[in-house]
């Protein structure tokens, strides 16, 4: 019984795998059909890397010490202050950026 939940889980993976790089392959056919989009999405990809990188470097590494029986390493309390960090930016940023749509659309009549 083991080895067939073992077995579905390996082809789990497969699939997903073989769907992420279809996803990811259409994705790029699509962008080089137009230059224009490319650039656009150049752009963007790049912000996203840039505010990754500076949550990054203003994420604190420093484990608690309720937190210490976990065998946390100040590594993954990095990367998880960093992944904190990023989520709060971008969410504040949608949210700016909704708001901005909205309140454009009332006050431009």
């Amino acid at each position: 019984m083991e080895s067939l939940i073992n077995i579905g889980i390996i082809v789990t993976y497969l699939m997903i795998g073989f769907a992420a790089l279809a996803a990811i392959g259409f994705g790029i056919k699509r962008l080089m059909s137009n230059t224009k989009n490319a650039k656009k999405t150049l752009y963007t990809l790049g912000g996203l890397v840039a505010v990754i990188l500076f949550s990054y470097l203003i994420a604190s590494d420093e484990v608690l010490q309720s937190f210490e029986k976990y065998e946390i390493t100040a590594s993954t309390a990095k990367n998880v202050g960093m992944g904190l960090i990023t989520f709060y930016i971008l969410a504040i940023g949608a949210i700016a950026a909704v708001l901005y749509a909205e309140l454009s659309k009332v006050f431009s009549k």
